[in-house]
């Protein structure tokens, strides 16, 4: 990874998350939010996801260096058990509902959840399948951190905007890194 591919993958996933920003705003899904809102929202949360891909990139460099790929891979499996766990039972909890239903917490839990596994999937077959539970504990372990804020809000109007823009980065993020590092650098 040269500085001219990293600037391409910075300036990509800004323009990616300005425009699921935008397309969530055009939509009126998600409520009454002015255009330039939307916008603004895409692009700050694509940094938020840039930060999040180095986060992962310096974790998994660390682990990868420290322990096993296979103890590592089976701390990310009961990692994203928790979060699904986190993401459904305290959320629940947090918002005091006492005996509402469980319905809603589980499909704010899911559905990052299906798109991480069919995503990493893809991965898994572009990249050989070794890397199908790192790419699945990133999309989803990585953007429910990025999103806890949004999830704590209780909007649910704008927390599935939110959530749709951090996943649509993040995914981006995994399969454009990929291509990237399979290109070779170009020599002066």
């Amino acid at each position: 990874m040269n500085l001219r591919k990293f600037f391409t993958l910075f300036l990509s996933t800004a323009l990616i998350g300005v425009l699921l920003g935008l397309i969530t705003t055009l939509t009126g899904w998600f409520g009454e939010i002015r255009l330039v809102w939307g916008m603004i929202t895409g692009g700050f949360l694509s940094a938020t996801t840039l930060m999040g891909f180095w986060a992962y990139l310096t974790l998994n460099f660390t682990m990868r260096n420290f322990i096993s790929f296979r103890f590592w891979v089976t701390i990310q499996v009961l990692l994203i058990a928790l979060v699904l766990f986190d993401l459904v039972y305290f959320r629940y909890l947090w918002t005091g509902q006492g005996e509402g239903s469980l319905l809603p917490f589980i499909g704010y839990a899911v559905w990052p959840l299906l798109v991480a596994a069919v995503v990493s999937y893809f991965k898994g077959r572009i990249s050989g399948m070794r890397s199908f539970i790192p790419s699945m504990f990133f999309l989803y372990c990585f953007t429910a951190l990025e999103w806890f804020l949004a999830l704590k809000s209780g909007e649910v109007l704008q927390m599935t905007q939110i959530g749709i823009i951090l996943l649509g980065c993040n995914v981006y993020l995994l399969l454009m890194y990929t291509r990237l590092l399979k290109q070779p650098s170009p020599t002066r």
